[in-house]
C-alpha cells in the first residue's frame, strides 16, 4: 500500500525536523535559568538521596538541593529514574523533552482538527508550535514545555471526551509544577460549566472520574508535606514573591505593567489584536449571546487564567515570565482564529495566519534595554549564552582566579554542578563585596547594581565576551583588591 502524503503531512515533518535539530543542538547546554531549581536541584536530592525521601530538603538545611516547596515534585523524581537509568548527562533531559514534543504536535494536530477545517491545519499547526516560547522553553527542556504539552492533551481529552486522556494529561498537568495545578483546576471548572450547560450524555460521576485519581495523588502529597513541614513559605526561599505587595499602588502598578508585557512581548500582541477586530464584528452583528459549548469551554478557561494572573498582580510579588500564560496563548489562537473563520475570507485568513506566525518568529529579536528585564527562557535569542558561559569560566580557571573570590548574579551563581552536571565544588557567590563578580545580561540585575558597574572608579572591566544579544562580563572590585592589598 502506497503512503500518500498531504500537505498536512508534510507541515508536521517539517515541524518534527525543527524540533529535532533543536534537541541535536541543544543536547549539550547546560540547564538554563529556572531549570537549574525545578530540575537538577531538586533531581540532584532524589539522585545523590537514591530516593530515601520523597519531601526535599528544606531551606533552613543549608544544602543546596532545597525544593520550593510549593511545586509536586514529580520533576526531580522523574529526572533523577532517567539518570540512574541512562547516566547522570545533560542529553538526558532534552531527550525527555523530546519525547513531550512527538506528543504535543501528535495532540495538537488531532485537536485543530477537530476545531477547525482540514484545509486551516497547516496554517495553524506550525503557528501554535513554532510560537518562541514554545521553542524556547523546549530548547532549555523546561517542566513548563511538560505542562504545555499534558494541558493540550486535556483540553483534547475534554473536547473529544476521551476519559483516558483526560486522566493522564490531568495527572501530568497537575503534577509537573504548582502553575499546571492552578491550569489544571480552571480546565475542570470549565469542563463542569459546559457539563452542566449542555446535554447530559453520561453521569456526573462518569465525567468526573478521570480527574479524581490526581487529585487524590496531591492531596495525599500535600497533606504528607503540611504534617511535616508546615505552610509552604514557613521555611522557603520564595516567600518574598508571594507575599502582598509593600510598594503600594506603585508596586501594583508595576506588576500589572510586567503582566500585560509577558502577555503581548514576542510578536503575541498580533493575536491580541485579532482578538480585538474579532471581538468588535461580534458585538456589531450581535452575536455576543450564540456561542457553542466548544467556545464557551475554551473563552472560559482563557478568561480564568488571565484573570489569576492578574489576581497575583495584587496580592504577590510574583515575577512574571512569557511562559507562564503558553496555556492560555494557546487557548486565545484557538478561539480567535476560530472566530475568524466566520468573518474573513479564506484568502484573508491566510494572511492572518502568515501575519501571525512572522510576528512570533521575530520574538526571537525581542531584545530590550539593559535595565528592563527580559524572559530570556522565552527566546532563543539566548542561545549564544552557552557558549560565553564556558567562555567565561575558562578565562577564569586559566586566569588562576579563585572562585572563593568570584560573584555573579542569576544564572552564574551557585555550585557549578547543577547547571553542568560537573565540575563540582566550583562555587560562585551571589553577593557584591567579593573581588569579582561575573555581570550578564540574562541575569536582569536590579537596576542600582547595573549602575554600580558603569562606576569606573569602583569596577574595572576585566574581559567581556559577547555575540549578540548576550554578553557574559567579569568586572573586577577595585575597593575589594585595595583592602585585600592593605591587609598583606
Amino acid at each position: 500500500m502506497k503512503l500518500q502524503l498531504n500537505t498536512n503531512h508534510y507541515v508536521g515533518l517539517g515541524i518534527v525536523c525543527i524540533y529535532a535539530l533543536l534537541t541535536y543542538f541543544c543536547a549539550e547546554n547546560v540547564f538554563f535559568w529556572d531549570t537549574i531549581q525545578q530540575i537538577s536541584r531538586e533531581a540532584h536530592w532524589y539522585y545523590e538521596s537514591n530516593f530515601s525521601s520523597l519531601l526535599l530538603a528544606p531551606f533552613s538545611s543549608g544544602l543546596e538541593t532545597t525544593g520550593t516547596g510549593y511545586h509536586p515534585p514529580l520533576m526531580g523524581l522523574m529526572t533523577a529514574a532517567l539518570w540512574k537509568l541512562f547516566g547522570q548527562e545533560l542529553w538526558v533531559s532534552h531527550l525527555f523533552a523530546a519525547f513531550w514534543a512527538c506528543i504535543l504536535i501528535l495532540q495538537t494536530g488531532k485537536l485543530l482538527r477537530l476545531l477547525f477545517p482540514e484545509k486551516y491545519v497547516p496554517w495553524l499547526l506550525p503557528l501554535l508550535l513554532l510560537e518562541s516560547t514554545v521553542l524556547a522553553q523546549f530548547a532549555i527542556a523546561s517542566p513548563d514545555f511538560i505542562l504545555l504539552t499534558a494541558f493540550v492533551m486535556t483540553v483534547r481529552g475534554i473536547l473529544e471526551e476521551k476519559r483516558n486522556l483526560i486522566l493522564i494529561g490531568f495527572f501530568f498537568l497537575c503534577a509537573i509544577n504548582m502553575r499546571g495545578f492552578f491550569a489544571g483546576i480552571i480546565l475542570l471548572a470549565s469542563h463542569m460549566l459546559i457539563y452542566f450547560k449542555g446535554e447530559k450524555k453520561t453521569s456526573f460521576f462518569s465525567t468526573f472520574m478521570p480527574y479524581l485519581p490526581a487529585l487524590l495523588i496531591l492531596a495525599s502529597y500535600f497533606t504528607y508535606y503540611f504534617s511535616v513541614r508546615g505552610w509552604f513559605f514557613s521555611d522557603s526561599a520564595y516567600t518574598e514573591h508571594y507575599s502582598l505587595p509593600k510598594g503600594g499602588f506603585p508596586q501594583i502598578a508595576k506588576q500589572i505593567f510586567a503582566f500585560i508585557l509577558r502577555s503581548v512581548e514576542n510578536g503575541r500582541f498580533f493575536i491580541y489584536f485579532l482578538g480585538l477586530f474579532l471581538l468588535v464584528k461580534i458585538m456589531k452583528n450581535k452575536q455576543a449571546g450564540r456561542i457553542d459549548n466548544t467556545s464557551l469551554f475554551l473563552l472560559s478557561a482563557f478568561l480564568l487564567l488571565s484573570g489569576m494572573y492578574f489576581l497575583f498582580c495584587i496580592i504577590s510579588q510574583m515575577p512574571f515570565s512569557g511562559r507562564y500564560f503558553m496555556s492560555q496563548f494557546f487557548l486565545l489562537s484557538l478561539l480567535v482564529f476560530r472566530g475568524l473563520i466566520s468573518y474573513l475570507s479564506p484568502r484573508k485568513l491566510q494572511i492572518a495566519f502568515a501575519l501571525s506566525l512572522v510576528f512570533f518568529l521575530t520574538g526571537h529579536c525581542w531584545i530590550y534595554p539593559e535595565k528592563i528585564s527580559k524572559s530570556w527562557d522565552s527566546t532563543l535569542a539566548h542561545l549564544p549564552y552557552y557558549q560565553l558561559r564556558k567562555d567565561c569560566f575558562d578565562y577564569i580557571e586559566k586566569g588562576g582566579i579563585s572562585y572563593e573570590e568570584v560573584s555573579a548574579g542569576f544564572c552564574l551563581s551557585g555550585d557549578r554542578r547543577f547547571a553542568e552536571l560537573e565540575h563540582a565544588g566550583k562555587k560562585v557567590g551571589s553577593e557584591l563585596d567579593r573581588s569579582y563578580f561575573i555581570y550578564s545580561n540574562i541575569s536582569n540585575l536590579p537596576d542600582d547594581q547595573v549602575d554600580k558597574f558603569k562606576n569606573e572608579e569602583d569596577w574595572e572591566l576585566v574581559q567581556k565576551f559577547y555575540k549578540w544579544p548576550v554578553f557574559i562580563a567579569i568586572y573586577k572590585n577595585r575597593t575589594k583588591l585595595n583592602q585585600n592589598n592593605n591587609v598583606q
